[in-house]
């Protein structure tokens, strides 16, 4: 549950916080006051892209925070197990944006999160229906979503986009051994490459190997020399060899050290250089006798040399890219001249993904027509509340069974509705009054509310086109939702805003030269001001006063 929302620095919003509660809040205000910013700052909050226009002109930045119990919504608390977010009972998201180049910071509990990590615990936390959802309504990829929402089948569609994936993959690999088909020169070409490649045997790393060997047959005397004469200086001069010399200081300075501890540890240092001196005079001697004076591996190492380097010439990639570039043209001359072994092997394979994503695709179609059984009731029954009596929803789900897959299954999906006894059912595009549609749309969007997790369900004036005595039964149907989950929602109508657990009201007032907005929690007399203000009139009066305060009593009694 969407417990606070702070928002700094958002359009004409300098300093803004909501306390919220549960049940249903309504926030009403005058056109331009910044109703809309609350849901944009919700928005922004939760990972839309945006705007830095959108930062208060006078402002560097603007911030949003919100804060959720999510002690309630297991989904939300097991995302935030798995990615380390979470931090008790209580989690808090915070959003910055600059206005100098429009970029964000994104935290919860305090970690720097993605904008997708941001998303995803959105879509656990809130659910915004916006103000112009019944014209997305109308499309048949947002009607067969809305009746994927309502099934809750999100496991068996990401199997079916998982299938359907591993089939466009091979079929991606089959037309590309297609496009290969048919090419005799380019075959005649990579042979000979191959073939030239493959005689000369590459070795990885071989040119590196070979530079090291060159470069110690090259100075294979100087190396035996200067050998020598270390050697000589180490130990083979009987007098005055470093072994000798060291051997003697050694001897001093133990006798010494009987005399003067403090000695010891340079008699200790002494000891252990004679150690090592010892040590490198053998690995120089063993490295001595490795030398070889060598002309003809010589010779044949520069021959080897300049054969590569003339290939890495010939083929424009340097001398250590050879081994890589042999196995690529090995490989592509092998799909080549084998396409039809390998075709016949993916044509296989296509087949068995194709069987899989059936099974899956069927066990989706059959759970959609359930779904779309109850569907049809629950909604039929919500439009004979909405004053359309004889009005019918229906959902057509055809299964397209020569279609090529899709990501989404087989079927082809579409909301038909008639609005009046005697009519013929209809699809929601066709349907001409913009009033009719809106509390069709409406209708569906309380009953697919009620059937998923989201604890926030926002309601962005949805009421549009309506009023009168119908605006009164739609409050109502959102009052009754409350009880099952949080309802913020923005409305001009008194009727919808009288059925509010809890009123807010967002003004703006003009200050040297700046406009800012302000929102009030409305006591039970403001609420009735409000309401008496929002049913018309240059000036409230005792009439409207007293209207707006029946229809407050009113929607009490209902509980």
């Amino acid at each position: 549950m969407l417990q606070r929302i702070q928002i700094r620095d958002l359009a004409i919003i300098d300093n803004l916080e909501l306390e919220l509660a549960t049940g249903m809040t309504v926030i009403t205000g005058e056109t331009g006051a910044g109703k809309s910013i609350v849901i944009d700052a919700l928005d922004i909050a939760l990972g839309e892209r945006i705007d830095s226009k959108i930062v208060r002109a006078s402002a560097e930045r603007c911030e949003v925070i919100l804060e959720f119990d999510i002690t309630q919504t297991p989904a939300a608390e097991n995302f935030l197990r798995e990615t380390d977010l979470y931090a008790g009972e209580s989690c808090l998201i915070r959003r910055i944006i600059n206005a100098s180049d429009g970029r964000s910071r994104n935290y919860v509990n305090g970690t720097l999160v993605t904008l997708q990590q941001l998303r995803e615990l959105g879509s656990h936390l809130v659910h915004v229906h916006g103000q112009h959802e019944h014209r997305s309504l109308v499309k048949r990829d947002e009607q067969r979503e809305l009746l994927d929402l309502y099934a809750g089948h999100t496991d068996l569609l990401l199997d079916v986009k998982t299938h359907y994936l591993k089939w466009r993959d091979i079929q991606k690999a089959i037309q590309e051994l297609l496009a290969l088909q048919d090419k005799e020169a380019e075959i005649t070409l990579l042979s000979y490459q191959v073939e030239e490649l493959e005689h000369v045997q590459l070795i990885p790393q071989e040119s590196e190997q070979l530079h090291l060997e060159h470069r110690e047959l090259a100075n294979a005397e100087q190396l035996l020399e200067q050998s020598r004469q270390v050697l000589s200086l180490l130990s083979d001069d009987e007098t005055s060899n470093i072994s000798t010399l060291t051997n003697h200081a050694t001897t001093l300075l133990s006798q010494m050290k009987d005399l003067s501890p403090k000695l010891e540890n340079a008699c200790q240092l002494l000891a252990n250089a004679l150690i090592e001196i010892t040590e490198a005079e053998n690995e120089v001697r063993e490295f001595a006798l490795q030398i070889e004076l060598n002309p003809a591996r010589l010779q044949e190492i520069d021959t080897r040399l300049n054969q590569l380097h003339q290939l890495a010439r010939k083929h424009k990639i340097s001398v250590e890219e050879l081994p890589d570039y042999f196995l690529e043209l090995k490989n592509k001359l092998d799909n080549l001249t084998h396409s039809q072994t390998k075709l016949a092997s993916l044509h296989h394979e296509e087949q068995e993904a194709l069987v899989k994503y059936h099974i899956t695709a069927d066990k989706l179609h059959k759970n959609r027509v359930d779904a779309a059984k109850r569907l049809n009731q629950q909604v039929t029954a919500n439009m004979q509340i909405l004053g359309m009596t004889g009005g019918e929803f229906c959902i057509s789900i055809n299964k397209q069974t020569n279609a090529l897959p899709t990501a989404h299954g087989t079927d082809k999906v579409e909301f038909l509705v008639k609005t009046n006894p005697g009519q013929t059912l209809q699809p929601m595009a066709n349907i001409a009054s913009g009033g009719e549609l809106s509390r069709i749309s409406l209708a569906i969007q309380v009953i697919t509310a009620q059937a998923v997790d989201t604890p926030t369900l926002v309601f962005d004036e949805v009421d549009v086109g309506i009023g009168g005595g119908i605006a009164e039964i739609v409050g109502k149907l959102l009052r009754r939702l409350g009880a099952h989950a949080q309802i913020l929602c923005i409305t001009h109508l008194p009727q919808v805003a009288a059925q509010g657990h809890h009123h807010l009201r967002i003004h703006k007032e003009t200050q040297k030269g700046e406009t800012r907005s302000h929102v009030t929690s409305l006591t039970p007399d403001l609420r009735i001001e409000e309401l008496a203000r929002m049913l018309g009139g240059i000036k409230i009066t005792q009439q409207s006063l007293a209207h707006a305060k029946e229809m407050l009593d009113s929607a009490t009694l209902v509980e």
